[in-house]
Parts: C-alpha cells; structure tokens; sequence
C-alpha cells in the first residue's frame, strides 16, 4: 500500500520507536481531499483527550485538507482498546510524543500511521544529517 501522502519532517523531528495504524473519523468533503492528494501532515500531532467511559480520545491535531469546508479540524482517531492503552502508555513518559507519519488507503479506508518518539535535540538532527551524508557517499563509490 503506497501511502497518501507522508510526514517527512516529522520522521526528521521524532526518533520514532513505535508505530500504530489507526482508522480517522472523516467528513465526505474531506476523503475525497484526500483522494485528489491534496493533504499536508507537517507539523501536525496526536493528542489524547478525556472521552466517556475512561479510556482517552485520540485527536490528530494540524492535519491540513485543503479542499475541506473546514481545512484544520481537529479529527478523531480509530483505535482499538488495546492499542488506545498502548499510546497512552507510551505519551505519559516523559519526552515521548505522537505525530502522523503518513495516510494511506487499506481496504477503500483512510488509514493514518502515528509514530511515538522522542523528539529530538538540534545535535542529533546535525549528527543524523552527516551519518546520511557518510552513508550516501559510501554507496556512490
């Protein structure tokens, strides 16, 4: 499944440790956005807000859709209970935050990958820039 589009300054920020898939809750306006490849994740999140009962609300948060009547809704995630307790394992540590990698389609379904991470310091982006660097001129020769 080739994705939709993909967050790549996101992966650069976040030293991604873990992945979930999750399903989005969409208006129709919005999956046919996305459909005519007019979505952009960069510098949106994945917050986890109180819901009923006492499991957390994931909530995708900068997501732009440009051809929606409301491009930066705030939109609700699909988790299963299982991987809700997971995410909010994982984002009560300290450090560790939650961003879109990519969207993609499963089945005819919208499908968002998160990534949960740390983010990282000015001189690990430095450090991951010169090992891209070494490891490009490396495969030239």
């Amino acid at each position: 499944m080739k994705p939709v589009a993909e967050n790549r300054r996101g992966r650069f920020d976040v030293a991604v440790e873990e992945t979930l898939t999750a399903g989005m809750v969409l208006t129709g306006d919005e999956i046919k956005s996305i459909r005519a490849d007019r979505i952009q994740l960069t510098g949106a999140y994945v917050k986890l807000v109180q819901g009923r009962k006492r499991l957390p609300k994931p909530l995708v948060i900068g997501m732009h859709l440009s051809l929606a009547k409301d491009p930066e809704r705030t939109r609700e995630l699909l988790l299963s209970a299982k991987e809700l307790r997971i995410l909010a394992d994982e984002l009560s540590q300290k450090g560790k935050t939650a961003i879109p990698l990519n969207v993609l389609f499963k089945r005819g379904w919208a499908k968002l990958t998160i990534g949960i991470g740390k983010g990282r310091k000015r001189y690990d982006k430095r450090e991951l820039l010169k090992q891209r660097d070494i490891d490009r001129q490396q495969r030239q020769v």
